[in-house]
């Protein structure tokens, strides 16, 4: 990798000398520009990526380390050395503080020059390297955050890339861009101080996962200044999730953002290269589509249909569109096919299709009653691939206790990630949803049929702290493990008995 130099200097022979005096090549730099002053040199930083800054002291208007310190808190991240004609404390200590490599006296030696930078390129290597480990750990973590996939375990790492400290507002976007704007709409992102993103390639497309945290009119001033807006080919896609107010409910703003992605290219909708997973503040049924998944939880049949019944009344008050309302539909009838699984890929594909072509509410609510009723009447038998099988198995059996799918994959000796993906591909989960709903059903279980107390209960199903166990009872259920007992003690008709 080469680096870039630029050197800052008003005498011309000092610049061409320091040029000439090394073979910059040779230590893996590149002079990528010269400035005559502090001006030049600062309208050069804002343009282009320089990695090494060599600059005179004494210069008209701005001195060396005025300049220094000015390109510092313009975030630019570089290396310095001074150069100076003559030796002043001031000088070397300014220099010092700043975090200078050295403070080369002129006429410049060309053993302390080289000495120098090689210590330059040290710690550009260095700083390189961690950059590139933080990048690729945080895009790990990112990743298994909007996927629903962070384990307890990982709280802590999450949160020193991100500050949870305090309530926010938090959405999900996902850009379909091509591979050669991927770098563009990063930079992009980077000038406006949003570093929650990461990027997977598919073909000659790119994924682009954004978690911008802020209200809805914040993120609205972002999206304005975004450069696909200025692009004639019209290539590109930004699919927007609802937003959420707790920072564990953003896998529901990816899902649905994915689902809303998803559903614009199956359909080969044309239109507007924005796509809302929610509507206008006029037309807001967020928190009913977002509230469905606690419903589908809970897991009791007329509960479910009451539900959806309301969905739609309430799209009928509205007067919402044909549209909104197969839009809405769509999107219950992902959460019912990823919560339970029941639906082979014809049966799937053609629902799809009914809700496509349906222009009537009540034929929609139908299609998804009738969803519920043929899960719940019949009984199915899974057709997992022995790996996944061996998964499940091993939930099922250590629910109580500890278990991760880093330990799940030892124990079968496969690859954590490749696991993760394949048990999610299947079971339309990942790994850590899947155990949380499956001793949530326990948990439901032995509030119904049994006597024990909460604590009592938060112990069997592996909690060893009950108020946690309750909140996130109560975050999947939205009823905590009390009111569930309550409402559901002498009626509950399953709609799952997995």
């Amino acid at each position: 990798m080469s680096y870039n130099v630029l050197l800052v200097d008003d005498e011309y022979m000092i610049v061409n000398g320091l040029k000439r005096i090394i073979s910059w090549e040779e230590e893996g730099f590149s002079i990528k520009a010269t400035a005559r002053n502090a001006k030049e040199a600062l309208a050069l930083m804002e343009s282009e990526e320089i990695d090494l800054v060599i600059t005179d002291i004494t210069m008209p208007e701005m001195t060396g380390l005025e300049f220094i310190e000015a390109a510092q808190k313009e975030a630019c991240q570089f290396e310095f050395m001074i150069l100076s004609g003559y030796q002043k404390f001031d000088f070397l200590k300014g220099g010092l503080q700043l975090g200078a490599i050295n403070y080369l006296m002129k006429p410049v030696d060309k053993l302390e020059l080289l000495k120098s930078v090689k210590k330059a390129k040290k710690r550009l290597d260095s700083r390189n390297l961690q950059e590139t480990r933080e990048g690729m750990y945080s895009e790990i973590l990112l990743s298994q955050w909007v996927n629903g996939e962070i384990e307890i375990s990982n709280y802590e790492e999450l949160s020193q890339f991100v500050d949870n400290s305090e309530k926010a507002d938090w959405t999900a976007l996902i850009f379909e861009i091509p591979r050669e704007r991927k770098q563009e709409l990063g930079s992009w992102l980077k000038q406006q101080q949003q570093a929650l993103y990461f990027s997977r390639n598919l073909g000659d497309k790119s994924l682009l996962i954004h978690i911008f945290r802020g209200s809805k009119y914040q993120l609205n001033q972002l999206l304005m200044t975004n450069p696909l807006l200025e692009s004639e080919t019209g290539d590109w896609l930004l699919s927007i999730g609802e937003t959420v107010s707790d920072w564990e409910d953003v896998p529901d703003s990816f899902e649905k953002a994915n689902q809303t992605l998803q559903r614009h290219k199956f359909y080969e909708r044309s239109g507007s290269n924005i796509l809302y997973a929610v509507f206008s503040d006029d037309f807001d049924l967020s928190t009913d589509i977002i509230n469905f998944n606690k419903t589908l939880m809970v897991g009791d049949f007329p509960t479910i249909e009451e539900t959806i019944t309301e969905i739609f009344t309430k799209t009928q008050k509205i007067g919402a569109r044909p549209e909104d309302v197969r839009h809405i539909t769509f999107m219950l009838f992902m959460d019912i096919y990823r919560r339970f699984n029941h639906i082979d890929e014809e049966e799937y594909q053609q629902i799809l299709d009914d809700i496509n072509h349906s222009s009537n509410a009540d034929k929609l609510c139908e299609i998804l009653t009738s969803t519920i009723k043929e899960i719940t009447r019949e009984k199915f038998t899974y057709d997992y691939s022995e790996n996944v099988q061996k998964v499940i198995d091993s939930i099922r059996a250590n629910y109580a206790t500890d278990i991760t799918l880093k330990s799940v994959a030892q124990s079968l000796h496969l690859n954590v990630m490749y696991l993760g993906q394949l048990f999610k591909k299947e079971t339309k989960k990942s790994f850590s949803q899947y155990l949380n709903q499956y001793r949530m059903k326990k948990a439901q279980n032995l509030l119904l049929y049994t006597e024990d107390n909460v604590n009592e209960i938060a112990d069997q199903i592996g909690f060893n702290n009950s108020t946690y166990f309750s909140q996130l009872f109560k975050k999947m259920n939205d009823l905590t493990p009390k009111e569930f007992r309550e409402k559901y003690k002498h009626h509950y008709h399953s709609v799952d008995d997995e």
